[in-house]
């Protein structure tokens, strides 16, 4: 489930956009309603999204925050305003939203809001609008259809090639992408996954067993190449 940090000093406006948002099936980690709260807010809980207005309590304003954010995280935001004015939006413009809200917003103006706001982080992270799957704090956003589903990289068990399309493997569920093992392997980009075979990639925390030939992930067996046994050994080790 995508996780959302809301920054609004307003608690009416704030607790309106979490049942928005908790309705469309997001999970609001917080409500902030200063800068300090919510630096505080995004080291402790790291959310997948944050949805900051520009006008906050406290000396630094939401813009403030936005940079911050920009700089020292990298995840994506919104920015939610009433104050729609020249100069507003050129300032704000300068620390490059992922999206805009204008109050007042209906509640799918919030949910066309977040879903862009992802869509619009996924093309700049990958810097390719056909690719859509992007990675947040140690997840991957798989877009299927109208909508990115968050998979924890533990919670990912292996992934198979076939040409240009992946099936990524979880306990219950599976997901198919249009991408290369390749690229999967450079988007995951984190020592528990290893190549095993020219069409595996599995995540050596549920590795079950290993011999000569292949490697057990929980009751399934995937072969491994020569090259990559003395590879896969070190890669353990790191983990």
């Amino acid at each position: 489930m995508i996780s959302v940090l809301i920054v609004e000093d307003e608690l009416i406006i704030a607790n309106d956009l979490q049942d928005i948002l908790e309705s469309n099936n997001y999970h609001v980690i917080g409500i902030a309603k200063s800068y300090d709260l919510a630096i505080n807010k995004l080291s402790a809980k790291q959310p997948d999204i944050v949805l900051l207005d520009i006008q906050i309590d406290g000396s630094k304003d939401g813009i403030d925050l936005a940079n911050t954010i920009r700089n020292e995280y990298e995840i994506p935001f919104v920015f939610i305003s009433s104050h729609t004015d020249r100069a507003t939006l050129d300032r704000a413009k300068e620390s490059k939203p992922n999206g805009f809200l204008v109050k007042p917003f209906e509640d799918e103006d919030v949910f066309v809001a977040v879903e862009m706001a992802l869509s619009n982080f996924s093309k700049e992270q990958n810097n390719n609008q056909d690719n859509q799957d992007f990675t947040i704090n140690e997840s991957l956003f798989i877009r299927q259809k109208n909508t990115a589903i968050k998979v924890a990289y533990d919670d990912i068990l292996y992934a198979s090639s076939d040409a240009n399309y992946c099936t990524l493997y979880t306990d219950d569920k599976k997901f198919v992408m249009r991408s290369t093992l390749k690229e999967l392997e450079s988007k995951l980009n984190d020592k528990r996954f290893f190549r095993c075979h020219k069409s595996h990639l599995v995540n050596l925390k549920h590795l079950t067993a290993i011999n000569s030939e292949v490697i057990s992930i929980q009751n399934v067996e995937l072969p491994v190449g020569r090259e990559q046994q003395a590879l896969l050994m070190d890669s353990i080790n790191k983990i």
